[in-house]
């Protein structure tokens, strides 16, 4: 076990600060996977008690309050760092460290601190500050009022995040940002008092701590009753434009996801055949959707677990076992929100992700819950990550600006902005009312037509781009040409009618095999049947 750039970095710095620089915070963006959670352990191991008396780590949710905490105790890392020391988990409680060298603490509870404990402790010690994934810090929120005078307080601040932006675009706090023609930008220029250090997905790549991505996404037809009762269809949700977040709405709370749902546990089982260390997490739209698949899976023979806000406890216990492997271990994961950020499982290789959030950071921050290498898990190169997700535009841009990270040039600066108005950010304003269509549309049916798939390795010696090519024409007549045989197939079922009747309907209306027709004959025979045979 070696450290990594970024750590080499770290320690680098640590040893400038031994050496006299006046250096008062660090920022580390490191993307997600690349080992940003040893940071904190080195900063203790090296500058504990020449600086600092003690170190404070907050992080956003309190299941990596025990990942932090177990970290500080893991072989490797102390074998690796040469320290034993010790992180308490706690809650606003007097004296937090409780004789261990760190802390870890969550920003819900810094928030409901009344009782000012955590400044209090602060003013006691000298505190080494580690603010973790601080994209959650809206710049004159709540939540940066209640970490303020700990910032004032602490000897040096350091902000570690692999994904250094808020979804609606506002400024995260404790960042220093300058005004550029496309808006406020992170300013990313090392000081005196200021060091920034960068590991982007290029570097994990080269050494080896993230592995190989393959997506398989799924494209669906979708159709649905908007506010007013009207019926809305669109024949590919690849291509469904203004309509896309309505359409990928049904299909996730439709036929379609539980098809694309099967899919991707049919091809993890097969894979945990000669990988049976392969865990698979599944990322649900809300809680219903959640217990619907938790359900589904049950049923069939899979011995799915839940973990959801709305039952802490049981969800800690579900975390906890979906960590292990042998008796008593978790495999599938269905979660919605709380198990995607900074969850640390190396085993998972399966992602299968049935949610509408569509903000580049979230995205993110989910897919590389597959991508962590697993030392356990036999050689680097036979490791790979495959990510199930529908075929829509918006989720093809977000993967886009991953894909983009390849490169050192693309990688350096981590907003949005920076990919044009066609870019990423077009895929966050396309599915921005996907909340609110939620309750003004009514999913009537849906289908998936055909599933294809994006390598990461294949695209690394490609220029850099963000967008991800559309199908081919053959590809999209080949799924309009399924999508008719399928619709005609549900018909005859339902209605109890001999096979081909619908065919043979269709062809009397247009004279012509569908085998020779063009895409807009064969979008024109998809509408016909679609009214003349209704599910």
């Amino acid at each position: 076990m070696q450290l990594r750039r970024h750590q080499r970095e770290l320690a680098e710095t640590c040893e400038e600060i031994l050496g006299g620089r006046k250096l008062t915070d660090i920022v580390c963006a490191v993307t997600p996977g690349g080992g940003k959670s040893l940071l904190p352990q080195i900063l203790a191991a090296r500058l504990i008690p020449a600086i600092a008396d003690a170190l404070c780590w907050i992080v956003p949710r309190s299941v990596l309050q025990d990942q932090g905490a177990r970290g500080f105790q893991h072989p490797g890392h102390r074998a690796l760092l040469g320290h034993h020391m010790e992180a308490m988990m706690t809650t606003n409680q007097e004296h937090p460290t409780r004789g261990c060298a760190a802390y870890v603490t969550t920003y819900q509870a810094l928030a409901a601190d009344t009782r000012k404990v955590n400044a209090k402790e602060f003013r006691r010690k000298r505190y080494i500050l580690v603010l973790d994934e601080p994209h959650h810090l809206e710049e004159g929120g709540l939540w940066h009022e209640a970490i303020q005078p700990l910032y004032d307080q602490a000897v040096l601040r350091v902000l570690m995040s692999g994904t250094f932006e808020r979804g609606e675009g506002s400024p995260i706090a404790f960042l220093p940002y300058e005004s550029t023609e496309r808006g406020a930008s992170i300013l990313w220029e090392n000081t005196e008092a200021r060091a920034n250090i960068r590991y982007t997905l290029a570097d994990a790549l080269r050494e080896e701590a993230c592995i190989d991505l393959t997506v398989q996404y799924a494209n669906c037809q979708a159709t649905w009753l908007d506010a007013q009762g009207v019926e809305h269809h669109v024949e590919s949700l690849a291509h469904a434009g203004k309509q896309t977040a309505a359409a990928l709405l049904t299909a996730l709370k439709t036929e379609a996801a539980l098809e694309l749902l099967r899919t991707g546990i049919k091809h993890w089982q097969e894979y945990r055949v000669t990988h049976p260390r392969s865990k698979v997490l599944v990322v649900a739209a809300n809680i219903e959707q959640a217990q619907k698949y938790t359900t589904w899976l049950q049923e069939r023979g899979v011995p799915a677990k839940i973990a959801t806000s709305e039952d802490s406890t049981a969800a800690y216990q579900a975390i906890k076992a979906f960590k292990r492997q042998g008796p008593g271990a978790v495999d599938c994961l269905i979660t919605v929100a709380m198990a995607y950020e900074g969850l640390d499982v190396p085993a998972i290789t399966h992602l299968i992700c049935l949610t509408h959030i569509r903000t580049k950071p979230w995205i993110e921050q989910v897919v590389h819950r597959a991508t962590r290498m697993d030392p356990l898990a036999g050689p680097y190169a036979e490791q790979r990550a495959y990510i199930y997700a529908p075929d829509d535009q918006p989720f093809r841009e977000c993967l886009g600006f991953i894909l983009s990270q390849r490169n050192m040039s693309n990688a350096r600066s981590h907003s949005s902005r920076e990919f044009g108005e066609e870019g990423a950010m077009g895929g966050l304003n396309a599915l921005s009312m996907a909340d609110r269509a939620e309750s003004s549309i009514q999913p009537l049916r849906s289908g998936v037509l055909g599933v294809r798939n994006q390598g990461l390795w294949a695209n690394l010696a490609l220029p850099a781009q963000v967008d991800i090519p559309e199908e081919t024409p053959k590809e999209r007549l080949d799924a309009l040409r399924k999508q008719i045989e399928q619709h005609a197939r549900a018909h005859e079922q339902s209605r109890k009618l001999a096979h081909g009747t619908v065919n043979k309907s269709v062809y009397t209306q247009f004279r012509k095999s569908r085998a020779a027709m063009t895409e807009p004959e064969l979008r024109k025979v998809m509408k016909w049947v679609s009214k003349a045979y209704p599910l």
